[in-house]
């Protein structure tokens, strides 16, 4: 691991790299910095997934994997009414083939190799599944 990535900061550096004016929040931008670190993932902030009706926007989204990955904070997703909101929402993108994968701010500010090696796991995954899938039309 580089140095950088255990000094203090280090995270304020990560999320100013992934800074976009699409994104919701500093956290979210610390997010896209890690996934931009991952061969063969490409994703965007706040994209809108349709499959016949709208299923949410997640915070990062790769179309090509369809994968949305989530910042998900206490404060935001602390409530009732926000747990079952998202929860409707998850499942609706999992039924619609989607993987979507939640990470805490703990996970992102504290642990960031633990994320990395989370999104190049389910990358690996994506690509052998859609790949298969390709081989077997």
């Amino acid at each position: 691991m580089p140095a950088d990535r255990r000094r203090p900061g280090s995270a304020a550096r990560r999320a100013a790299r992934g800074a976009d004016g699409r994104a919701a929040n500093p956290f979210e931008s610390g997010l896209r910095a890690i996934c931009n670190e991952v061969e063969g993932l490409r994703v965007e902030p706040q994209v809108p997934i349709r499959d016949g009706r709208f299923l949410g926007r997640p915070d990062l989204v790769d179309a090509r994997l369809r994968m949305a990955i989530e910042a998900d904070s206490f404060e935001w997703h602390g409530g009732r009414t926000a747990l079952v909101r998202d929860a409707r929402r998850y499942n609706a993108l999992a039924v619609a083939g989607w993987l979507v994968l939640r990470f805490t701010w703990e996970d992102v500010m504290l642990d960031a190799e633990q994320v990395r090696s989370v999104l190049v796991a389910a990358v690996a995954e994506r690509e052998y599944q859609l790949c298969h899938a390709c081989r077997s039309a």
